[in-house]
């Protein structure tokens, strides 16, 4: 036991190092997981209760928060006006729902006492880029120094789900399948449709902000082993392009340490009950493709997939998506619904059928930045769609956020 801490204690170091950018490059092994397990991450907004503009309050809360005894953790996010929590593992609906409402009310609670409000939601609407503060800690200092006005630009909200998987050469083949269906997941978080203040015209306004950084995109084509992918990260380290498995922003990527796959696309849902809806979708996906051993996607353009990720991105789920092996193309809601309906009858998860329904109603109203792009259409302004959005994550129970007569502008 005591090798196996120190063992950890030098890996834990290295890594670190590595992702602050001041030690050598380092990826770790795959650490295989059980299959199906899986873990959900929540970029969220503090909000000043007064105006709704974004409240560099996150340390403030993250000290209330390391007071409590709890499973999930709250760590900082880049800028000061940014929280995440993190799941403990997780095996299928119900729990996950449980535990993501444990972690809204707690995090609500903290909030209210430094006088800041929580909310959901892929883009603030109208905060600048250029007023938010970096976080003080060395990695989103490097950061700040290596990708200069992008990293405040980077102060955008999303949602990261990692899926259990036991193989580490399965990981990568599982990458390239869940990579062909993560414009479907665009799709059914968006919720940010303005940004610095306008109307994007995009219903996820967040997913172009990820593409100015030079690591981004997905998984490259000739990668198709855990080897390969050694020697990707060796070749782009020689370089001095990467030093740690973080410095690749691609949208679907290998998370070695934990032995999972990040899916990392989505905008952050207005509600967090929503959260383990559309987990437990990517983790069905995931064990479907698992269980089709050895079988790769026939088409691997990523043409193909920037296509499909644009669309997912301006329409949100009123999109159209072109089925990379078969070259049809289809309503984005067409291809979920057929997805619920043939993993629900496969599905071990009982609490399955609650998920599959939660996203159906994700879906009603043309999904979650209709739902925003209603409040404008009353006449509410960017303020105003701030508060909604807040007022939405303080409720026990997720509801369409229709909008109301005379609402404030």
């Amino acid at each position: 036991m005591a090798d196996a801490t120190a063992e950890q204690a030098r890996f834990d170091a290295a890594q670190a190092l590595a992702v602050s950018g001041t030690g050598p490059a380092y990826l770790p092994p795959f650490m295989a997981s059980q299959l199906g397990t899986m873990g959900i991450e929540l970029e969220l907004m503090v909000l000043d209760r007064l105006t709704y503009d974004l409240m560099p309050a996150a340390p403030d809360i993250l000290r209330l928060l390391d007071m409590q005894s709890k499973k999930w953790v709250a760590t900082p996010e880049i800028t000061t006006s940014m929280l995440e929590v993190a799941t403990s593992i997780l095996s299928g609906y119900d729990g996950a729902a449980a535990e993501i409402e444990e972690i809204r009310s707690s995090v609500q609670r903290a909030a209210f006492q430094v006088g800041a409000a929580i909310s959901g939601g892929g883009a603030h609407p109208f905060q600048k880029w250029n007023e938010q503060r970096i976080y003080p800690k060395e990695r989103y200092r490097e950061s700040a120094k290596k990708y200069g006005y992008l990293a405040k630009m980077f102060t955008v909200f999303g949602m990261h789900v990692h899926i259990g998987i036991p193989d580490a050469d399965d990981a990568i083949r599982i990458c390239a399948w869940l990579t062909q269906r993560a414009a479907l997941f665009i799709a059914l978080s968006a919720n940010s449709p303005c940004w610095q203040g306008e109307d994007s015209g995009f219903c996820s306004a967040r997913s172009n902000v990820v593409g100015a950084f030079p690591m981004s995109g997905i998984l490259p084509a000739h990668i198709r082993t855990w080897r390969d992918f050694e020697g990707h990260f060796a070749r782009l380290a020689g370089h001095g392009i990467v030093n740690s498995i973080k410095d690749f922003y691609w949208d679907v990527r290998p998370k070695p340490e934990y032995g999972t796959i990040e899916l990392r696309v989505l905008d952050t849902p207005l509600h967090p009950a929503y959260a383990a809806a559309l987990a437990c979708y990517a983790r069905e996906l995931c064990v479907e493709m698992a269980e089709a051993e050895g079988r790769w996607p026939l088409n691997d353009s990523p043409e193909l997939y920037a296509w499909n990720r644009f669309n997912a991105a301006k329409d949100g789920v009123e999109a159209s998506w072109i089925n990379p092996c078969t070259g049809l193309a289809l309503p984005v809601r067409a291809v979920v619904l057929d997805d619920l309906e043939r993993l629900a009858r496969r599905s071990t998860d009982p609490g399955f059928g609650q998920a599959c329904r939660m996203i159906e109603a994700l879906m009603q109203g043309g999904g979650q930045a209709r739902w925003l792009r209603s409040h404008i259409d009353a006449g509410s302004g960017m303020n105003d769609l701030s508060r909604v959005a807040s007022e939405m994550f303080e409720y026990r129970q997720p509801g369409v956020l229709a909008p109301a007569a005379g609402a404030r502008t």
